[in-house]
């Protein structure tokens, strides 16, 4: 009994040195590819932020991180650069440990580690022509924590606490309550409680980036310019759609098909987010073929593979 205690053990501590070295990986990958080569284009619109002159949609998704990271340059005398640097390695520590305990909901320990593994390699695809947003890696770590917070049916209150916080760095997490409403009804729970615990979560994961956006707007004389929002049908790049997200989606999306039924009702449900965000995109007529658009779907493909593969762990 001592000597399986002292195994698990030793098994955690080396979990936890993969983690740690994953997300040593992760930031030097970051910095090597963004933070660095794009340094003078960050720092203008880091500039341009915090005077208010930053378009839409950059002025609203980037004004709370960047008056977080101004005052802790403040703080700490440390160049801009450093402090991008710092706000990379901890976020990435918070998004490969709360990855983790998602993944560990359904997994063991070694189909965790694939999974990590996979975000990991899916990060060499969302770094590319990739120069703002030092707040998404916040988000989907805080996202994964809400996606396990539903799985493992936390209260109400907090579901929305925890959709309001993860506000304050994300916008995408919004597609949980959806999901969730999807996954109960399958589950065949009454239609009016779903909708209404539906409804409080998703106003509580959109409430801060809406009165932020409707106070910076009061305060700033009217709407920023949008730098986006003018890509027709017509004018959409499907070659580089194709050429970016057909190997991103395809693999993960015929594991799913593959191991259906092995497939928790849960995760099933979490790929409704696929279709909601393309159609999202579309309305709004944004770009599709940036793959960091649906870095949201990140935990939802890792999950699929892990459990598709939960023999091996």
């Amino acid at each position: 009994m001592e000597r399986a205690r002292g195994q698990r053990v030793v098994t955690r501590f080396l979990v936890v040195v993969w983690l740690v070295c994953l997300a040593l990986w992760i930031t030097r990958h970051h910095f090597e590819t963004v933070d660095h080569p794009a340094e003078a284009t960050k720092a203008s619109l880091h500039a341009d932020v915090l005077r208010g002159d930053a378009p839409d949609p950059y002025q609203y998704k980037l004004e709370l991180i960047s008056h977080v990271l101004e005052g802790l340059r403040g703080v700490t005398g440390l160049p801009l650069v450093a402090i991008w640097f710092l706000n990379t390695l901890l976020s990435s520590l918070a998004l490969v440990f709360a990855h983790h305990a998602w993944l560990r909901t359904y997994v063991g320990l070694r189909g965790a580690l694939v999974g990590a593994f996979v975000l990991a390699a899916l990060t060499t695809v969302w770094f590319r022509g990739y120069q703002h947003h030092p707040y998404e890696l916040w988000g989907l770590a805080l996202t994964c924590v809400l996606m396990r917070g539903v799985q493992r049916d936390w209260p109400l209150w907090s579901l929305a606490a925890l959709g309001l916080v993860t506000g304050t760095v994300w916008e995408k997490h919004a597609l949980v309550p959806a999901a969730d409403g999807l996954w109960r009804l399958s589950r065949q729970k009454p239609f009016l409680p779903t909708l209404l615990r539906g409804f409080v979560v998703l106003v509580a994961c959109v409430a801060v980036p809406v009165v932020l956006r409707l106070v910076l707007d009061a305060g700033l004389d009217g709407p920023r310019t949008a730098v986006d929002g003018d890509t027709t049908l017509e004018r959409q790049r499907w070659e580089l759609v194709l050429w970016h997200q057909v190997p991103y989606v395809l693999p993960f999306f015929l594991t799913l098909l593959m191991s259906w039924r092995k497939q928790p009702g849960w995760v099933r449900s979490l790929w409704i987010a696929l279709p909601l965000l393309a159609l999202a995109y579309l309305s709004q007529r944004f770009i599709l073929h940036e793959t960091r658009s649906f870095v949201f779907l990140a935990p939802v493909f890792t999950a699929t593979v892990a459990i598709a593969l939960s023999p091996f762990g």
